[in-house]
């Protein structure tokens, strides 16, 4: 089991967000977490990064708990985040945001993993010298994407990657995160597009109000009545 939330409890204040949460990412899987806005999906994401300390339970990541550390140090550990609205550095350059993404890497690994991230994003490679707040939405995502991989770590966490993204678009990210799974990477991804996430995913888990309601087979939940009227417009 690479990553085993447990029992997790976190509030913002007097307002408890996410009421005992419990999961698993097996070593090689693409998870997701569906739910309305407001469900506790980033919540989760955030607290397992390290952004947000939980109130109690576990986040037991590679067999450590890593529940409470901080975002550095598990970051270190092997795990990036991927946030919500991109959150690119928009005055450096695509290169520049790739090179601080990986500056605690010896050079040779730093422009070894640059150079995979330009195989992945070859646009973004055509875009090495521009600026991030002159780059397109979906090339803002390539980006932030690819600052994930320049740390090179086994669990990516995805927030929200198809907001604000035209269709075509959101199939084009989805393909590139199927092919870095396929390369390794375990993916847990949180998307109010809960078509596409259930499509990509193998498994997944419906949020409602901070509490895990449904899970199983990224088949059987895209089946399900409940999921289909909630989330999948039927």
């Amino acid at each position: 089991m690479l990553l085993s939330v447990r029992d997790m409890h976190v509030s913002y204040g007097s307002i408890k967000a996410v009421h005992g949460v419990s999961f698993d990412v097996d070593e090689g899987e693409i998870v997701t977490l569906i739910g309305a806005n407001g469900a506790g999906k980033s919540t989760t994401l955030n607290t397992i990064a390290g952004l947000l300390s939980p109130d109690s339970g576990e986040i037991i990541y590679q067999g450590e708990n890593i529940a409470g550390m901080s975002a550095h140090s598990i970051v270190k550990r092997g795990m990036a985040l991927v946030p919500e609205g991109r959150r690119i550095f928009g005055n450096l350059t695509v290169y520049e945001n790739l090179r601080l993404a990986g500056f605690q890497l010896d050079s040779a690994t730093l422009n070894k993993r640059i150079k995979r991230v330009f195989e992945i994003f070859p646009r973004l490679e055509e875009r090495r010298d521009q600026l991030g707040d002159t780059l397109s939405g979906g090339e803002q995502q390539m980006l932030a994407v690819g600052r994930a991989l320049v740390t090179g770590g086994k669990l990516m966490l995805l927030d929200e990657p198809s907001m604000g993204l035209a269709p075509i678009l959101v199939q084009q990210i989805f393909e590139i995160l199927r092919e870095i799974n396929a390369q390794g990477t375990t993916i847990l991804l949180v998307e109010q597009n809960a078509r596409m996430a259930l499509q990509l995913a193998a498994r997944g888990y419906v949020l409602e109000t901070g509490n895990i309601v449904l899970a199983g087979p990224s088949q059987e939940l895209a089946q399900n009545p409940e999921v289909q009227k909630a989330y999948l417009g039927g």
